[in-house]
């Protein structure tokens, strides 16, 4: 097979692994029906070829914690790629996206507070050779993020047996977070699937101590595991992002319905005018009038305001979550 393409069992096992990040090869291999060991040389080939990947995100506990803006930027034709490769490098920034339309960049950047958001683009986004004019806009609520999105590879009964494996209970209450934790959080953003006993040797902390805590980071929602894959093998290789403007009264039923649609991948509420935002991976362009259909037919009090077709520049080192707990 060659190395840049991925079988059905391929396809089932980066499934699996969006369920449950962590389920060990012996769970996996009993949901898959295969062996534990020809599982874990599947996973073994698609991350070393880097077409999946399991890291590790500040969770939906710390969401709040930091301040993220959604930056559409015109540039010069000439530098359009010489802008994003800058930005690519920056450390606040978590993607960009070539998109369609008089801004040719769409960039996530996340900064604490909205003071720091002002002076970086004024100060960086703004001065860089090549960008003309941007359009900033804050995120205010998420409502759906790309860790929820899944294939569609695995049968419902392996989905019940790997969501009855993924047993971790929710609990609530201030969680003390300290340097250990912070280097736990760095381990696993490099390799969300370290082994513990790798993790404890690289932490200098015991082997349960590490299991302990992870656990812990995990339970309180401080920390996020995913399975994220390169997007030309999922089946979905186009992405479309909507603007949408929506009454305030009816934004959160209408963004909760919406996040619900399973092409969507990320719904979140903004400040300005158009106060709602979608991004969703396509099979086809063609299939992009058959989702806006399906958006307007969730609410009819939206209105999509723009709507452009995208290619992300990122690859997995640069575009997964930043940061410190």
């Amino acid at each position: 097979m060659p190395q840049d393409s991925v079988d059905e069992k391929d396809l089932a096992l980066i499934n699996a692994l969006q369920v449950t990040p962590r389920a060990s090869w012996a769970q996996l291999g009993r949901a898959l029906e295969l062996d534990p060991v020809t599982v874990a040389r599947r996973w073994e080939r698609l991350s070393d070829t880097g077409l999946a990947w399991v890291t590790c995100v500040l969770g939906p506990a710390l969401h709040n914690e930091f301040c993220m803006a959604y930056v559409e930027i015109e540039c010069a034709p000439a530098q359009l790629d010489d802008v994003a490769t800058a930005l690519s490098a920056e450390h606040p920034v978590r993607y960009v996206h070539h998109i369609t339309g008089p801004y040719g960049l769409l960039v996530t950047i996340a900064l604490r507070t909205p003071a720091e958001m002002s002076a970086y683009l004024r100060h960086t986004v703004g001065r860089l050779p090549g960008v003309r004019a941007y359009r900033a806009e804050m995120r205010t609520v998420g409502y759906s993020e790309p860790s929820r999105w899944r294939l569609r590879s695995l049968e419902p009964s392996q989905q019940r047996a790997l969501e009855s494996a993924d047993t971790r209970p929710a609990t609530a209450g201030a969680v003390r977070v300290d340097g250990t934790d912070q280097e736990l959080y760095q381990l696993l953003h490099e390799d969300g699937r370290m082994p513990y006993s790798l993790l404890a040797d690289r932490a200098g902390i015991s082997e349960p101590t590490a299991r302990r805590r992870v656990k812990r980071l995990l339970a309180n929602r401080l920390l996020r595991l995913r399975c994220e894959m390169a997007q030309s093998i999922s089946g979905w290789p186009y992405t479309a992002v909507f603007w949408a403007s929506v009454p305030p009264e009816h934004l959160d039923p209408t963004a909760r319905a919406l996040a619900a649609l399973p092409d969507v991948r990320l719904c979140c509420g903004l400040a300005g005018q158009r106060n709602l935002m979608l991004m969703a991976w396509l099979r086809s362009l063609g299939d992009l009038p058959r989702l806006e259909a399906a958006i307007s037919e969730r609410s009819r009090h939206l209105t999509v305001v723009n709507r452009a077709a995208t290619r992300i520049r990122c690859n997995r080192l640069t575009e997964s979550s930043r940061g410190s707990l």
